[in-house]
């Protein structure tokens, strides 16, 4: 048997210019999620990452309530498959919704103007936005569409859960929100066009776990923080 645990970043700059980093409480997530398996006794025997910092951030701040102890882990591994999907997918998609509706396309204009002054309202707007970008993607409106369709990343994230080797007892994968909402979808036995309603609930450091019996993976929990006692540490975006 090994088990699977799967972890989304902390919280990121999403009102900042590069998304792609950590804030201070996106840190503070992580470390404290790392000192909930040294208490709870939940070692690694391998560790992965996708590409992105906040990724690696995240991993990096878990891994170091077991440095500061003295234990033993393992050298994260890279997996690009890891990734959240590329940026370049929901730019290109929203470019064209917004040549045939106009709602998207007058809520996409507030949505760029409060990004550039680092407004609070980015966040709203991005999720509105996102949702009908997802939706087309998931039903392949507009395929094919740049750099991969929904299907193809399904399947690049599914090489990654495959990927991990079967003689491993217990492995620590940190992720984004879109791949664990995959893994979570394939795992359960959806249609994939469902995998995305995983999505809106995913919090930063959230924790789901998944055991491997005679080399199917199986459900264990999903998206918990037992880690962060505090609500106000609680984020999702």
């Amino acid at each position: 048997m090994g088990l699977l645990y799967l972890v989304r970043h902390g919280q990121a700059d999403r009102l900042g210019k590069n998304y792609d980093q950590l804030t201070e409480l996106g840190k503070k997530q992580a470390v404290l999620l790392g000192e909930y398996f040294l208490k709870q006794r939940i070692e690694f025997d391998s560790v992965y990452t996708g590409s992105l910092q906040r990724q690696k951030q995240t991993a990096a701040g878990i891994l170091s309530a077991f440095s500061s102890e003295k234990f033993c882990f393992p050298e994260p591994l890279e997996n690009e498959n890891w990734d959240e999907f590329d940026s370049r997918m929901w730019l290109s998609l929203a470019a064209k919704i917004r040549n045939i509706d106009s709602d998207f396309a007058s809520l996409y204009e507030k949505y760029r103007l409060a990004w550039e002054k680092g407004e609070e309202s980015t966040r709203d707007y991005f999720q509105i936005l996102i949702q009908k970008v997802l939706a087309d993607w998931v039903n392949g409106v507009w395929d094919p569409i740049e750099p991969y369709t929904f299907e193809e990343y399904v399947e690049r994230v599914l090489s990654a859960l495959g990927s991990i080797p079967q003689d491993v007892k217990s492995t620590l994968v940190v992720s984004s929100s879109t791949p664990v909402a995959v893994t979570m979808g394939e795992i359960c036995g959806l249609e994939r066009k469902s995998f995305p309603v995983f999505m809106k609930s995913i919090v930063n450091t959230s924790l789901s776990v998944f055991r491997r019996e005679n080399g199917v993976w199986e459900p264990v929990s999903w998206n918990a923080v037992p880690h962060l006692l505090d609500p106000d540490e609680i984020t999702i975006v």
